[in-house]
């Protein structure tokens, strides 16, 4: 029996599959960059809830407790933006593939998300998208608690 390799032709990017896989990758894009803002806006009211209720309880060893969401939400928030550029950048890569016309049957509907997972995770942390939000939230916390006259 004779040994065959199937070579396959590239796909063209008006093939619905191809279409569909790049809409795939945009869905997740904008799924992770939502859970981004989602955990923006969890984390201020409850940073708010709990200074409010230290303020009126005058409890206020309390005000340390904000550090949890906030650490928990900066932490998460830089997670999922590490995700969004990762899918973005395999989302590039797909689409240079397209152009290229290199993009073959075995790159449908592989959603592998690129780029280095640490570089991308401190590149996340320092975004100003993640930092100026979570560093506000602790300079209110430091605020709170001096103006409770707790120093």
């Amino acid at each position: 029996m004779e040994n065959q390799t199937k070579t396959h032709e590239p796909l063209k990017h008006s093939d619905s599959a191809v279409i569909k896989t790049m809409e795939m990758y945009q869905t997740i894009i904008t799924r992770m960059a939502a859970n981004s803002a989602a955990c923006k806006q969890w984390c201020i009211p409850l940073v708010t809830a709990i200074l409010v209720f230290a303020v009126k309880e005058k409890t206020y060893s309390l005000i340390w407790l904000t550090l949890i969401p906030v650490l928990i939400c900066y932490f998460l928030d830089a997670y999922y933006l590490m995700l969004e550029n990762r899918f973005r950048a395999g989302f590039n890569q797909a689409a240079a593939k397209i152009v290229q016309q290199t993009f073959s049957p075995s790159d449908l509907f592989n959603l592998s998300p690129a780029g280095c997972k640490h570089q991308l995770l401190v590149k996340a942390f320092t975004s100003p998208a993640t930092w100026p939000v979570y560093s506000g939230l602790l300079a209110l916390l430091l605020l709170a608690y001096n103006l409770a006259g707790c120093n």
